[in-house]
């Protein structure tokens, strides 16, 4: 029997926070990070049965005709945010007649809007894999495979837990061969599944369990190995959700790890999730073994400095220590920090914004992620909203530079999203930006390893002058690196770094913001045609007849203004598009109407 050709496909991200895709240029990359989840995952696979052709991630590279129609069958993985990209895979794999295997965050929480994939195998691929491939070499294969499903029907053939979870000790190293790594900024490994803690707004412990499992120190060392072997060195980032999870394996973990990277001259640069317990005296061992591991950054969900808000979404790890504190501790240790912030909080206060400002420029959080509240499926803040009656619909996946809620905030709408512009625009304001940059050197303690300069690196410096020098900021930028070459030469390329990222969130945030001017244009648009229609049915003459040309100019100059948006956001401002439309056409009918029955 011939093996199945299996071609695995990334979908396409749109632009994000963490996509990073205006900073990854400067240095020739296309992506931030492959897609380590679906190269473990073909990992899995075995040789005598398939024959798995190169991954094609859609971030990097588009998707061939001939691509698909040389394969049997199209595995892709993919997380909420990817839905649309996801579900063109599948509309294309389909028209040659090739069936999908969905896997990954999104289908696994999202069963209902994965209908169109063929497979869709749920959950953690430890578990749900092994029996999907017995039934399709069996030519009896499901709709659907789930953990509680197979558990229950006795078709688990891997060691679990009591929570039904899967020990990853035999979780196999990514497929790397089938990934050009070349055309990533940096790598990513994981460590661990899982966390201890229970956020409301959290949907990981109801994906992975609150039981934070690890792989063993061996096989993450030929993980290590594994990245070395296909010439990659640099930013490596573990992507646990919470990396101190397990924090009595990861005690035993980061002494090898030191020695490795002592060992082989540090190739790596770390860079993680944790939560915000890093900081306690009790993990001072831990934070201080990160930054002899070659740890450089850590991102920390402090979500809000107001500590009746923490205690409501049950985030009780962050009212322990006052958060300023817990972020100075780390940044003096060695680690830079980098934080998630959320607004839309049922106890948010009318000051929620100015406050989350302030901590942020005390802070010297360089990189903060501010985002509005989303409630994902399954969590218990999901759960709560529909309870309640205010849940609107489901989450689209992503929560920063996004203008909506997907439920009914307690807080007046239009303040929060109008707070919430404001709020990024201060932000990421070249002047308040590289103010948090000063603090940050200031306080940063001295870390070990990093990565390397390379030729890539002048590049990037070179391209960094040309575009950010005589632009918005210009002035600024410039104050940022001189002040950097004479107060800490060491620093300096971290100095450049910055102010690359900075025109990555600038050019999210302006478009962000433009999105947000188009929805008070188009209301402006709105009422003016109907103080004209009303005007015209007033006078009760032939002039009727105009209401469609008033209609026609007011979606013309929508339609102009629209088009100036960029591009990578004009999907956000649609709805504004055609809420205009509908209601302008709505009004123009119902006037019509009136005055032909008078």
């Amino acid at each position: 029997m011939p093996k199945i050709k299996v071609l695995p496909v990334y979908p396409e991200f749109p632009v994000t926070f963490w996509s990073f895709k205006y900073a990854v240029e400067y240095v020739g990359k296309k992506s931030s990070m492959p897609p380590t989840g679906l190269a473990t995952v073909v990992a899995m696979l075995p040789s005598q049965k398939f024959d798995v052709h190169r991954i094609v991630d859609l971030n990097v590279e588009s998707l061939t005709d001939e691509q698909i129609k040389s394969s049997d069958l199209i595995f892709t993985s993919s997380m909420i945010v990817q839905e649309g990209s996801h579900n063109e895979v599948i509309d294309r794999a389909h028209f040659y007649g090739k069936k999908v295997v969905a896997g990954g965050p999104f289908p696994t929480s999202y069963w209902e809007r994965n209908r169109k994939a063929d497979h869709v195998v749920a959950g953690e691929a430890e578990i749900t894999l092994g029996p999907f491939l017995e039934d399709l070499l069996s030519g009896n294969a499901r709709e659907r495979y789930d953990e509680k499903d197979l558990l229950r029907g006795g078709r688990v053939s891997v060691e679990v837990r009591k929570n039904g979870k899967p020990i990853i000790t035999g979780t196999p190293v990514p497929r790397w061969d089938l990934v050009d790594l070349e055309k990533y900024f940096s790598a990513a490994i994981q460590y661990s599944r899982g966390c201890p803690f229970d956020c409301d707004f959290c949907d990981i412990t109801k994906l992975y369990g609150r039981e934070p499992r690890t792989k063993t120190p061996g096989q993450m060392i030929n993980e290590f190995e594994a990245l070395r072997n296909r010439g990659f060195s640099g930013d490596v980032f573990i992507v646990d959700d919470n990396f101190i999870g397990n924090s009595s394996n990861l005690r035993k973990f980061l002494p090898v790890v030191i020695d490795w990277q002592e060992r082989n001259n540090y190739p790596f640069s770390f860079f993680t999730e944790a939560s915000m317990n890093l900081a306690w005296d009790s993990n001072k061992d831990i934070l201080e073994d990160m930054v002899k591991a070659g740890f450089s950054q850590v991102f920390l969900g402090i979500e809000s400095v107001d500590e009746e808000v923490l205690k409501n979404m049950k985030k009780q790890q962050n009212v322990r220590m006052n958060p300023l504190e817990a972020v100075r501790r780390i940044q003096e240790a060695g680690l830079e920090v980098t934080g998630g912030f959320i607004v839309g909080n049922d106890g948010d206060r009318k000051d929620v914004f100015d406050n989350l400002y302030k901590f942020i420029q005390e802070a010297g959080i360089v990189i903060p992620m501010p985002g509005l509240l989303t409630a994902l499926n399954g969590t218990d803040l999901y759960k709560r909203l529909e309870r309640e009656g205010r849940l609107r619909g489901d989450s689209m996946g992503n929560n920063t530079h996004h203008l909506g809620f997907n439920f009914e905030p307690k807080l007046d709408e239009e303040f929060l999203i109008s707070g919430y512009v404001g709020l990024l625009e201060r932000l990421f304001n070249p002047k308040n930006y590289y103010e948090r940059c000063r603090v940050l050197q200031d306080r940063l303690g001295k870390s070990i390893g990093g990565r390397k300069i390379g030729w890539s690196d002048v590049s990037a410096f070179g391209k960094s002058v040309k575009r950010q020098l005589f632009a918005r900021g210009g002035l600024e930028y410039s104050k940022h690196l001189i002040s950097a070459a004479i107060t800490s030469p060491r620093q300096f390329p971290k100095a450049v770094t910055q102010a690359i990222k900075l025109d990555h969130f600038g050019k999210l945030t302006r478009a962000t913001s433009d999105v947000y001017n188009y929805r008070e244009h188009t209301e402006s648009l709105y009422r003016r045609f109907r103080l004209g229609a009303k005007r015209i049915v007033k006078r009760r003459s032939d002039e009727i007849h105009r209401l469609s040309e008033i209609a026609s100019s007011i979606l013309h100059k929508a339609e102009r203004r629209y088009e100036t948006l960029h591009d990578d956001f004009k999907s956000d401002a649609f709805e504004y598009l055609e809420s205009l439309r509908n209601r302008v056409n709505e009004l123009a009918d119902s006037l019509r109407k009136r005055y032909s029955s008078a």
